[in-house]
């Protein structure tokens, strides 16, 4: 895997790479016991649109995420922004560690020029504590019988239009116990 470190501190690890996301973490739940349950995190509209930037990579490679993200419907995604949707995707038979897919609904409508910011860092948070609290009681990472690692593209920054560098705080803030890798998506 081609990585940069850019950020390390006392409470995470940041790792931007500009590796295929999905190759690496369906390498990480077939690697035994060196093997980890996988989250694999990204921002959503809250209009029941599910096909732009990473949302449409992540369709393409896991099909069932945007069928349960449309199954949300309109009405609760218009009134339930902060909310973190946890799919599971699929589990290693042998060793048990999994693939979830977070959506989190911290996206309010689309990018335009009457909304350059539609990512709302309050939905944001919300959304990232959800999805902390979750891993932190529902998988085996608090009693250390499961590995734990989230891997997300830059989330909120390319078409929600939040500021990256905020984000990164945020990260620290709030999955600062969890090994976070971060990675560069391209279309």
């Amino acid at each position: 895997m081609n990585t940069k470190i850019i950020k390390t501190n006392n409470t995470n690890n940041i790792i931007y790479s500009n590796t295929d996301i999905v190759s690496v973490i369906e390498k990480r739940i077939t690697a035994g016991n060196n093997g980890s349950t996988i989250f694999l995190p990204h921002v959503c509209n809250n209009i029941d649109m599910f096909g732009g930037g990473f949302a449409a990579y992540i369709a393409d490679k896991y099909p069932s995420v945007k069928a349960n993200y449309h199954l949300l419907g309109k009405s609760f995604l218009k009134t339930n922004l902060g909310h973190a949707q946890i799919v599971k995707i699929k589990q290693d038979p042998k060793y048990k560690h999994s693939i979830y897919v977070v959506n989190m609904i911290a996206q309010n409508g689309i990018k335009n020029i009457n909304n350059p910011r539609p990512l709302n860092y309050a939905a944001l948070v919300k959304s990232m504590s959800q999805l902390s609290h979750f891993i932190y009681h529902q998988t085996g990472f608090a009693n250390k019988s499961e590995n734990v690692e989230i891997h997300a593209p830059k989330f909120g920054s390319g078409l929600a239009g939040g500021n990256w560098n905020f984000i990164s705080d945020l990260i620290d803030d709030i999955w600062g116990k969890y090994t976070v890798f971060i990675y560069n998506y391209k279309k």
